[in-house]
Protein backbone atom coordinates (compact mmCIF):
# COMPACT_ATOMS: atom_id res chain seq x y z
CA UNK A 1 0.00 0.00 0.00
CA UNK A 2 1.99 2.80 -1.63
CA UNK A 3 -0.77 5.51 -2.25
CA UNK A 4 -3.08 7.51 -0.10
CA UNK A 5 -6.24 6.03 1.38
CA UNK A 6 -9.76 8.01 0.94
CA UNK A 7 -13.31 6.91 2.21
CA UNK A 8 -15.31 6.56 -0.40
CA UNK A 9 -19.33 5.96 -0.13
CA UNK A 10 -21.74 3.17 -1.63
CA UNK A 11 -25.60 2.57 -0.98
CA UNK A 12 -26.34 -0.45 0.88
CA UNK A 13 -29.80 -2.51 1.01
CA UNK A 14 -30.88 -2.77 4.38
CA UNK A 15 -33.91 -5.71 4.02
CA UNK A 16 -37.14 -4.94 5.69
CA UNK A 17 -36.86 -6.60 9.71
CA UNK A 18 -37.89 -6.15 13.00
CA UNK A 19 -37.39 -1.90 12.94
CA UNK A 20 -38.89 -1.13 9.63
CA UNK A 21 -41.34 -2.89 7.25
CA UNK A 22 -39.64 -1.85 4.23
CA UNK A 23 -36.73 -2.00 2.59
CA UNK A 24 -34.37 1.30 2.90
CA UNK A 25 -31.01 2.32 1.61
CA UNK A 26 -28.00 3.42 3.38
CA UNK A 27 -24.83 5.31 3.04
CA UNK A 28 -21.57 3.21 3.87
CA UNK A 29 -17.98 4.05 3.50
CA UNK A 30 -15.16 1.53 2.53
CA UNK A 31 -11.57 2.72 2.39
CA UNK A 32 -9.64 2.80 -1.13
CA UNK A 33 -5.57 2.67 -1.66
CA UNK A 34 -6.36 6.18 -4.31
CA UNK A 35 -2.85 5.05 -6.08
CA UNK A 36 -4.49 1.35 -7.28
CA UNK A 37 -8.10 1.42 -6.49
CA UNK A 38 -7.88 -1.45 -4.60
CA UNK A 39 -10.48 -1.59 -1.25
CA UNK A 40 -8.13 -1.65 1.48
CA UNK A 41 -10.40 -1.87 4.28
CA UNK A 42 -14.65 -2.48 3.96
CA UNK A 43 -15.23 -4.00 7.66
CA UNK A 44 -15.81 -7.69 6.04
CA UNK A 45 -18.02 -6.29 3.62
CA UNK A 46 -20.41 -4.30 6.27
CA UNK A 47 -19.26 -0.88 5.34
CA UNK A 48 -18.65 1.83 7.61
CA UNK A 49 -21.32 4.16 8.82
CA UNK A 50 -19.55 7.00 8.62
CA UNK A 51 -16.10 8.27 6.97
CA UNK A 52 -14.69 8.78 10.38
CA UNK A 53 -15.03 5.59 11.42
CA UNK A 54 -13.47 3.96 8.69
CA UNK A 55 -10.26 6.02 9.38
CA UNK A 56 -10.47 5.37 12.56
CA UNK A 57 -10.97 1.80 12.33
CA UNK A 58 -7.89 1.59 9.73
CA UNK A 59 -5.75 3.35 12.13
CA UNK A 60 -6.07 1.18 14.97
CA UNK A 61 -5.68 -2.29 12.58
CA UNK A 62 -2.38 -0.68 11.46
CA UNK A 63 -1.10 1.20 14.57
CA UNK A 64 1.07 -2.04 16.08
CA UNK A 65 2.43 -2.41 19.27
CA UNK A 66 5.85 -2.74 19.22
CA UNK A 67 6.53 -6.08 21.80
CA UNK A 68 9.18 -5.25 24.21
CA UNK A 69 9.63 -1.97 23.85
CA UNK A 70 10.31 -0.97 27.32
CA UNK A 71 13.92 1.05 27.15
CA UNK A 72 15.65 -1.19 29.39
CA UNK A 73 14.66 -4.35 27.17
CA UNK A 74 15.64 -2.57 23.81
CA UNK A 75 19.41 -1.66 25.60
CA UNK A 76 19.64 -4.76 26.39
CA UNK A 77 18.83 -6.36 23.33
CA UNK A 78 21.05 -4.02 21.12
CA UNK A 79 24.32 -4.14 23.20
CA UNK A 80 23.52 -7.89 23.12
CA UNK A 81 23.65 -7.56 18.81
CA UNK A 82 26.31 -5.10 18.71
CA UNK A 83 28.28 -8.12 21.22
CA UNK A 84 27.66 -10.34 17.79
CA UNK A 85 28.73 -8.27 15.98
CA UNK A 86 32.84 -7.00 16.49
CA UNK A 87 33.45 -6.46 12.93
CA UNK A 88 30.61 -3.80 12.02
CA UNK A 89 30.84 -2.49 14.99
CA UNK A 90 35.16 -1.75 14.17
CA UNK A 91 33.66 -0.52 10.76
CA UNK A 92 31.59 2.22 12.14
CA UNK A 93 34.13 3.51 14.75
CA UNK A 94 36.84 4.24 11.83
CA UNK A 95 34.10 5.69 9.97
CA UNK A 96 33.14 8.00 12.81
CA UNK A 97 36.77 8.77 13.34
CA UNK A 98 37.32 9.93 10.05
CA UNK A 99 34.13 12.04 9.68
CA UNK A 100 35.71 13.94 13.17
CA UNK A 101 38.71 14.25 11.45
CA UNK A 102 36.78 15.71 8.74
CA UNK A 103 34.87 18.08 10.97
CA UNK A 104 31.94 16.55 9.63
CA UNK A 105 28.83 17.40 11.94
CA UNK A 106 27.42 15.03 14.18
CA UNK A 107 23.97 15.55 12.09
CA UNK A 108 25.45 14.55 9.06
CA UNK A 109 27.76 11.50 10.65
CA UNK A 110 24.73 10.14 12.04
CA UNK A 111 22.95 10.21 8.61
CA UNK A 112 26.18 8.44 6.83
CA UNK A 113 26.07 5.52 9.76
CA UNK A 114 22.34 5.27 9.31
CA UNK A 115 22.51 4.94 5.89
CA UNK A 116 25.75 2.34 6.05
CA UNK A 117 23.76 0.34 8.38
CA UNK A 118 20.52 0.15 5.99
CA UNK A 119 22.61 -0.95 3.41
CA UNK A 120 24.63 -3.59 4.86
CA UNK A 121 22.48 -4.75 8.36
CA UNK A 122 19.24 -6.17 8.94
CA UNK A 123 18.58 -5.65 12.77
CA UNK A 124 16.93 -8.10 14.43
CA UNK A 125 12.79 -8.51 14.65
CA UNK A 126 11.90 -5.59 16.82
CA UNK A 127 15.25 -3.47 16.72
CA UNK A 128 15.57 -0.87 14.58
CA UNK A 129 18.80 0.91 12.99
CA UNK A 130 18.08 3.62 15.25
CA UNK A 131 17.93 1.82 18.50
CA UNK A 132 20.71 -0.17 17.33
CA UNK A 133 23.03 3.38 17.13
CA UNK A 134 22.08 4.78 19.87
CA UNK A 135 23.43 1.98 22.14
CA UNK A 136 26.55 1.82 19.62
Amino acid sequence: MTGNLKAVPYTVTVPAGDGYDFDHMETRWRLVDTATSDIVDDAQGYGYRTAAAAYRAHGYKTTTCRRGTRPSIIKRRAQAWWRTHGQLRAELEEMQLQALKQGMPDRAMREVCTRYMHDHVSPPHGLTVPDLLRYF
